[in-house]
């Protein structure tokens, strides 16, 4: 049935979007549990906060969330390393990729993708780094990614997961999202203008009573019916969009995307699960017992510092001060019948190192879960062999290596194409080569663990190589098994140096022509000069 009135179609959303929120009741308790004591700043999911509370009652060791906020850095320096590109833009065609005029535009065109993303106005970097938090911590992470409202730069925003409600297809993609906010009936103007809210908040307005907040519910997800092959108006483009007030099941905006402005990345997934699973969530059990032994070692220490008084219930005349400075008056008679101070400290037989001992164990559990002792890769030293430390790196390859595969799919590629999209339609490029217009672009990310990875594959070669070696002085043949051209490349390109001290392939055809000529030129020079002996 169609969906025709404000009212309906209102009633419609917020159907669906409890029918979202019950989903997922059981990750919302998960959820909390996590953020209590990994990451106070998300809490809020099962029960109402108040901004600026400081949320870490519970919280007597921090060991979590300094091994949550570690590896949440790790991820985004991983996935997006300062100083350098963070994505270049190549044809899927390789044999464009060679041609001048193409491979100037692609690299033109990747400097730009590059400025506008890494644009501090774009808030790309506070924006990933909460998203970074979120996928440790809770195992999925939210990130929006449009233009912004002056149309000249792009802007980034994470989504707080208490509030996003993130929908996936059957193949496990992204298709759809509802967004619950609250807002200030003053920004809600500044954002809609007073003209497209209802006649309710309008007259608020009237009342000057802007300070009110209402309850909004946002939709964006793929139209049902695209009948517009080249739509014009955002109401008509593929992807919907729709701004509510769910109170006076008012519609407040309708709009629309060319795709979908949400990245949705997870962490980990199982079979049946719309949310991803985290480090954190293996962490929360050694966690919680951190937070309950640092309690009782706090309480144990200070009996240990401050012990409690025993005293008789006749010796004093009044409290016993312990204070510093303090006077207590007892009894004499109580004081000799006990042969000295009435007043003594009761010992309570605690057994701090043991204690101590317990907790830095249960805190070297809670880094591991967070790969603490994966992600600190070995340097060079007299105390680790060059073979010990390309085998550490194999290790780190097959314990990381498919996690950042993960992101570069679910988090990097998306972000990428959602920018490169905008900026095309903004005009940001310049006009694409004739040649280029017909195919497709792909983004390439050189990402560390890809430099791992063929640095751990440029020592097996360059093993590999050293023994075929040898084997030639047996059997000459072998030698010709090794393409010394390929490997000098490839150790080139593990060992990331600049590609201005490679020669080309043409260059290198080039040198060897010239020196082939000049030894053939010698050996005719040497030739002619024996015969002019012979005649002589």
């Amino acid at each position: 049935m169609e969906l025709k009135t404000d009212q309906e179609i209102v009633q419609h959303h917020q159907k669906r979007q409890n029918a979202a929120k019950n989903r997922r009741s059981q990750f919302e308790e998960h959820w909390d549990d996590l953020s209590r004591v990994m990451l106070s700043t998300r809490q809020g999911f099962t029960q109402s906060i108040v901004a600026g509370d400081y949320r870490m009652e519970d919280v007597f060791d921090g060991t979590p969330m300094q091994a949550a906020r570690s590896l949440a850095n790790t991820v985004g320096a991983m996935i997006r390393p300062e100083g350098q590109s963070l994505v270049e833009i190549k044809a899927e065609d390789d044999t464009l990729n060679a041609q001048g005029e193409v491979q100037e535009w692609l690299g033109q065109a990747s400097e730009t993708l590059n400025a506008q993303i890494r644009n501090p106005l774009a808030r790309f970097r506070q924006a990933t780094g909460e998203v970074d938090l979120d996928l440790v911590v809770m195992g999925t992470g939210i990130l929006f990614a449009g233009v912004a409202k002056s149309q000249r730069h792009l802007i980034f925003q994470s989504v707080h997961l208490k509030d996003g409600f993130p929908m996936f297809c059957d193949e496990g993609n992204p298709h759809g999202l509802y967004r619950t906010k609250k807002m200030f009936i003053w920004q809600a103007e500044i954002m809609f203008g007073a003209n497209n809210l209802s006649k309710e908040v309008r007259e608020k307005i009237g009342q000057h009573k802007i300070d009110d907040k209402i309850d909004l519910l946002y939709w964006v997800g793929k139209r049902k019916n695209q009948g517009i092959e080249n739509p014009i108006f955002a109401k008509d483009f593929p992807v919907e969009e729709i701004w509510m007030e769910t109170q006076t099941k008012h519609i407040i905006q309708e709009g629309g995307f060319h795709e979908f402005p949400f990245i949705i990345p997870r962490w980990d997934t199982s079979s049946g699960e719309e949310y991803g699973r985290s480090p954190g969530m293996i962490a929360l059990p050694d966690s919680n017992t951190l937070q309950a032994m640092g309690e009782t070692i706090l309480v144990a220490g200070q009996r240990l510092a401050d012990p409690p008084i025993m005293a008789p219930n006749d010796g004093a005349f009044q409290e016993v001060m312990t204070f510093p400075g303090g006077i207590s008056y007892y009894d004499v008679e109580t004081a000799a019948a006990v042969g000295g101070n009435p007043f003594f400290p009761m010992i309570s037989g605690n057994n701090l190192p043991v204690t101590r001992d317990m907790q830095t164990d249960i805190r070297n559990q809670v880094s591991s879960a967070f790969f603490r002792n994966i992600l600190n890769l070995p340097q060079g030293g007299p105390q680790m062999t060059a073979t010990e430390i390309i085998q550490r790196k194999d290790e780190f390859i097959r314990e990381v290596g498919p996690v950042f595969g993960r992101f570069q799919t679910d988090y990097n590629e998306p972000t990428a194409d959602r920018a490169f999209r905008m900026l095309f339609r903004l005009g940001a490029f310049r006009e694409v080569p004739e040649i280029l217009a017909q195919s497709k672009v792909k983004f390439v990310f050189d990402l560390p663990v890809d430099k791992i990875k063929k640095q751990v594959q440029s020592a097996a070669a360059s093993d590999w190589a050293l023994q075929v070696m040898q084997m030639a002085q047996i059997a000459p043949e072998a030698k010709h098994l090794v393409n010394v051209d390929a490997l000098a490349r490839f150790k080139a390109d593990a060992a990331s140096l600049p590609h201005e001290i490679l020669n080309t392939k043409e260059e290198v055809i080039e040198k060897i022509q010239a020196e082939q000529a000049l030894i053939a030129q010698q050996q005719k020079l040497a030739m002619a000069e024996q015969v002019a002996g012979i005649a002589e």
